[in-house]
């Protein structure tokens, strides 16, 4: 069973730098945040007039005059019109703001290097995208919010210092109060939310992994098990809503202990100063009235200071995924010259802190079919990540002729090369949209045609109603494995790449599918570059030359006649075996 991660939330907390270097790019609406302010001014002389003439009614006792009367009815429209623009321009601003962030996180996405899923999960930073957007957003119009609250109690301030000072003296004793209690209140908001956001993306990534992979947890009977994972993940996060949801009676008492007290301080001195006929009544009601104006003011401050630390904590989650590493992907040298051999010079490469691969020091010759054999955890796999330039070496060099490869722009490298590996992954969208992925010019009807027939797919794609616009479904489930693995060949034939890099592609297949890939594995493999992940000896005799692998360590290297004369080889002995099997 899972063990909730308990107290391991690490503080995380954005600069005023970081702030200011998040919104670098970013269109901020500044019109839209100005009228916002103006509108909460709006709101706030409006209520003053009310307050006012609420005071002056009452010691009219009734005599009221009409003109008057429209000033308060028309006051009361400005207060509804300037809540409606200011939630209007408020949220319109917010949502650009976080449009802008989004896409800015998105594109940092995309060119981070690939280490950075290894270490933070594809997952989670998805999380920063759908997530932590929508809070980090929140704090410049929060921020805003802010400023213009504290004018708005400014004019409220000295409105009531004009009325009475010695009233709006002993009302001053409320502003510390709420510094103190609305210090507290934030305090708390930020770690639960800090918390709650956590969870959610830790929920959102064992979600998402666990639907995935279904069918695996069906054949291993793992049901039960993780309906009890499932379960422990949402007894956690239903803790924290309950912590939220005390958070929000805890902000409504605080805001009706504040409001009582808005109301007692004025009455109780004011019942005083109207006895000494210092006052009249209706002062006394237009200072309570600014009063409770100021008290709803004031709480809306102290629920901004929340927001802002919970808004910190989603921003400073989006500056350390914006911080990450990015490829060097726009510097270096074309690719516009003849095909070179392809060599390893003494590469180590590590994930972690032991050597995948250890001196790797061998040649992959131009226009030849490479076959690179070993047992399963030799670092057959790693050797294509480095050849299609996902991860560099740790140390060593690769040669392309003989310039170091890094020395070449990454974009034109990989598009230089492809990758068909087991099971290739489609794109949701359709049959056309997946053939002609990556690729950067417009294909014709008559091209299309030509590279599905290539790729052995032309006719099964025909015999679908919606023929290449045939939608794909996620992961490309409605289609079998074989047509999956040809429409990615379709994708490589489409690209048209001067190096091919084949892993497993025709494992896990039947006899037919195998049979279909395979020839159109050799329409691809025709007059380019070729390095195949072997699993059967008909990919080690179609080759030129050969790679064993054993431990991360080049075991030899050489033509397929070469390697079988050792007999202490890897390949001499599984050739062996089989001989004897097949005997």
């Amino acid at each position: 069973m899972r063990e909730p991660a308990r107290n391991s939330y690490r503080e995380e907390k954005a600069t005023l730098k970081d702030y200011i270097n998040v919104h670098k790019g970013i269109q901020i609406p500044w019109v839209l945040l100005f009228l916002a302010f103006l509108s909460t001014l709006l709101m706030t002389y409006a209520s003053l007039h009310i307050s006012f003439f609420t005071g002056d009614m009452v010691d009219a006792r009734g005599n009221v005059p009409t003109a008057d009367l429209v000033k308060y009815a028309a006051s009361y429209l400005g207060i509804a019109a300037g809540a409606a623009f200011n939630y209007l321009f408020i949220s319109y601003a917010s949502e650009r703001v976080n449009l802008g962030i989004r896409t800015k996180l998105w594109r940092k996405i995309m060119y981070v290097r690939q280490s950075s899923y290894d270490s933070d999960g594809g997952e989670t930073l998805v999380s920063r995208v759908t997530a932590d957007c929508d809070y980090a957003s929140r704090l410049l119009v929060t921020i805003v919010s802010l400023l213009s609250l504290a004018v708005s109690i400014g004019i409220y301030l000295v409105r009531m210092y004009n009325i009475n000072p010695t009233i709006m003296r002993a009302t001053l004793i409320l502003i510390p109060i709420s510094v103190l209690v609305g210090w507290g209140y934030a305090k708390l908001k930020y770690l639960i939310a800090r918390k709650s956001q956590a969870m959610l993306s830790r929920t959102t990534t064992y979600l998402v992994e666990r639907t995935r992979s279904l069918p695996l947890i069906k054949t291993a009977n793992a049901q039960e098990a993780e309906i009890r994972n499932g379960n422990d993940y949402f007894h956690d996060q239903y803790l924290m809503q309950i912590k939220t949801g005390l958070m929000d009676v805890f902000y409504s008492c605080l805001q009706t202990a504040y409001n009582i007290l808005c109301i007692a301080i004025p009455f109780i001195l004011g019942a005083k100063l109207v006895n000494e006929g210092v006052l009249r009544a209706g002062t006394v009601i237009a200072f309570y009235s600014i009063a409770t104006s100021v008290g709803v003011e004031v709480t809306n401050v102290i629920s901004d200071v929340g927001t802002i630390r919970q808004a910190n904590g989603a921003l400073s989650r989006v500056i350390k995924t914006l911080f990450l590493p990015d490829e060097q992907n726009a510097s270096g040298r074309t690719m516009d010259e003849p095909d070179q051999d392809i060599s390893f010079v003494d590469v180590d490469f590590s994930y972690g802190e032991a050597n995948v691969l250890q001196k790797i020091r061998c040649a992959i010759p131009k226009k030849k079919i490479t076959a690179i054999v070993g047992p399963n955890g030799s670092g057959k796999s790693t050797l294509f990540k480095l050849l299609d330039r996902l991860y560099e070496p740790t140390d060593g060099t690769i040669l392309f002729g003989e310039s170091d490869a890094s020395s070449y722009d990454l974009h034109a490298w990989r598009k230089a090369f492809c990758l068909v590996e087991q099971g290739s992954p489609l794109m949701e969208g359709t049959i056309r949209e997946n053939i002609c992925y990556g690729c950067e010019r417009p294909v014709s009807r008559e091209e299309l045609v030509k590279v599905a027939r290539q790729a052995r797919i032309y006719d099964f794609v025909s015999a679908l109603p919606d023929g290449f616009e045939t939608r794909v479904a996620p992961g490309g489930t409605n289609f079998s494995g074989g047509q999956r693995q040809c429409i990615a060949i379709a994708r490589a034939i489409m690209n048209n790449p001067d190096y091919l890099l084949l892993d497993e592609a025709t494992s896990s297949l039947d006899a037919s599918s195998e049979r279909n890939v395979m020839e159109a594995l050799e329409e691809l493999m025709r007059g380019r570059t070729t390095v195949v992940i072997a699993h059967s000896l008909s990919s080690i005799r179609n080759a030129n030359h050969v790679i064993v692998l054993k431990n991360g360590s080049v075991e030899s290297s050489g033509s397929p006649e070469h390697i079988l004369q050792e007999a202490d080889s890897y390949l001499a002995k599984v050739m062996a075996r089989r001989a004897g099997v097949n005997s």
